[in-house]
């Protein structure tokens, strides 16, 4: 009888050719990591993993991260506004980027200042447009609700470490929107939720 061999060259989770040992993922047969490998090459390319106010990617959908400084990952974005239309004064947006490892996520507001009217040959023109600013809050604790279960998890810049036990809950979270809360720094909450097309996306994450 042949022995597998110990190690099997895989492109898992969208990092280049790894190595995978069966002995740290023994539940990974030859034909699931072949399977995992085109799935994952299938996905769009979005070539950084920065958040911003005006990014422009595929959200709720499975992507598959190339970043200069980052490396190769899968990932899926997530948006949502808070306070009205999102380029409104006052509007709150919550952006996320979920991977296998990590939950990063910024939090901005918008305000805005209206420009001056302007003369000429004794009329007024109104300028209607604004100076737009946008501000980012520091986001110190993440609490996710995935069915009856509350997770809690503590982080820095706004980064968030997944375990093991968090991931499956994730993978296996019903057809629905989720549920979260933002503990900024001085102890502010920000309410939010994330789309049932992320959710469904992060199957093919975690």
């Amino acid at each position: 009888m042949m022995n597998l061999p110990q190690t099997i060259p895989v492109l898992l989770l969208g990092t280049s050719l790894a190595v995978l040992s069966p002995q740290v993922c023994p539940a990974f047969t030859v034909q699931e990591v072949a399977s995992l490998a085109k799935a994952s090459s299938d996905l769009p390319v979005v070539k950084s993993a920065g958040l911003s106010p005006d990014m422009d990617v595929p959200w709720s959908k499975a992507v598959r991260i190339v970043d200069p400084f980052e490396g190769e990952f899968l990932g899926v974005f997530d948006r949502n506004s808070l306070g009205g239309y999102l380029f409104r004064e006052g509007a709150t947006q919550v952006i996320s980027l979920w991977t296998p490892s990590s939950i990063r996520v910024l939090v901005t507001v918008n305000s805005g200042e209206a420009r001056f009217p302007f003369y000429t040959a004794g009329r007024v023109y109104p300028r209607p447009d604004f100076l737009r600013f946008v501000t980012t809050r520091k986001v110190d604790k993440l609490l996710l609700k995935v069915r009856e279960k509350v997770f809690q998890v503590d982080g820095s810049t706004g980064t968030f470490a997944v375990s093991q036990e968090l991931a499956t809950a994730l993978k296996n979270a019903p057809d629905e929107n989720l549920d979260i809360r933002l503990v900024l720094e001085g102890g502010q909450t920000v309410d939010s939720e994330i789309g049932k097309g992320t959710v469904n996306a992060w199957r093919n994450i975690y």
